[in-house]
């Protein structure tokens, strides 16, 4: 059982105590009692003064440990529950925010990685792609003479491709970091997995869903998100015996969910990490901001996109919503 106010009410009885024993002091004192006596009282006054200033200092040495804590960047620790509900009170609200303080750090370092690899990535596409363009077109303005219209020709299609490429390039940087914000309206499963069985036409895609079971979300991102996945799982199982990719619809704890998987061979454990970071793929022909794009996608919705650990052979994805 919980004790509304317990602290407090813990150090009222003491402080009563403490004038009580200051009262019965003076009693002594007054009638001429023994020095033994009043040395007794003194002790009695002094134990419960301590005790007091004890109970007084818990408070502020408990905030100052969760202070200390947030300074030194630990954010293992725990406060335990307590019978007193006003403290128990605080220890939730610390609790709470040591969580919140441990999420943003993790944030802040998938951030860093994600913004350190975005740049190491830009530069050296960049500088690949504009390396030919500058020597071409330098060689070009140093020697025209030496340039058949022939030659010529074959020089400005070179720029051309490398200019395509680094286009092509940043057009995906933009789609990552120009997303619009979600339009979000009630979506019916059943609906919504019609019309992606209709599209992507693949007698190896099997649906499974709850009756009646709807989402709030926005339909034209949910649809890019969910297109991804699927397609994704199926070029994982193509030319595969007994090929099979399922997207279940369901709810956990009052969260509803989409989950993809295959099987097919699998995402291996050492590539686990990268699957989400832009423009990191596997695929020849691949842009690799598929997955980081839909997990930006669901992030904007307040959800997330996880990738599932696994102990039988396949991957499997999780929408959370």
């Amino acid at each position: 059982m919980r004790i509304k106010n317990a602290y407090q009410l813990r150090f009222l009885l003491v402080a009563l105590a403490f004038v009580a024993l200051g009262i019965a002091l003076a009693w002594p004192l007054a009638k001429g009692w023994e020095p033994v006596h009043i040395a007794a009282i003194l002790l009695l006054i002094g134990l419960l003064m301590g005790y007091l200033l004890k109970i007084a200092n818990f408070v502020p040495a408990q905030v100052n440990y969760f202070l200390r804590s947030l300074l030194s960047h630990d954010y293992m620790i725990h406060f335990p529950p307590t019978k007193d509900a006003e403290l128990e009170g605080m220890y939730d609200n610390m609790n709470r925010i040591i969580g919140q303080y441990r999420d943003s750090l993790l944030d802040i370092e998938y951030k860093q990685k994600y913004y350190d690899r975005l740049l190491r990535i830009m530069t050296h596409e960049l500088r690949n792609s504009m390396t030919p363009i500058v020597t071409l077109s330098s060689d070009m303005l140093k020697r025209p003479e030496s340039y058949t219209p022939q030659r010529l020709h074959e020089g400005m299609e070179v720029i051309h491709e490398q200019c395509v490429s680094v286009k092509t390039f940043l057009d995906s940087y933009h789609k990552l970091t120009h997303l619009p914000e979600p339009k979000k309206t009630v979506i019916e499963v059943e609906k919504l997995f019609n019309q992606l069985k209709i599209l992507l036409n693949n007698p190896a895609v099997h649906f499974s869903w709850g009756e009646g079971m709807t989402l709030y979300a926005d339909e034209g991102l949910l649809t890019q998100v969910l297109t991804n996945l699927i397609k994704n799982a199926c070029e994982a199982t193509e030319g595969q015996e007994n090929a099979l990719v399922r997207v279940v619809a369901s709810v956990a704890n009052g969260s509803p969910y989409i989950q993809v998987d295959d099987n097919g061979p699998g995402i291996p454990e050492e590539i686990r990490d990268e699957v989400f970071l832009p423009f990191y793929t596997t695929k020849e022909e691949g842009t690799g901001i598929g997955l980081c794009l839909s997990r930006q996608i669901m992030l904007l919705h307040g959800g997330d996109l996880k990738l599932l650990p696994t102990h039988v052979r396949g991957a499997a994805f999780m929408v959370m919503l």
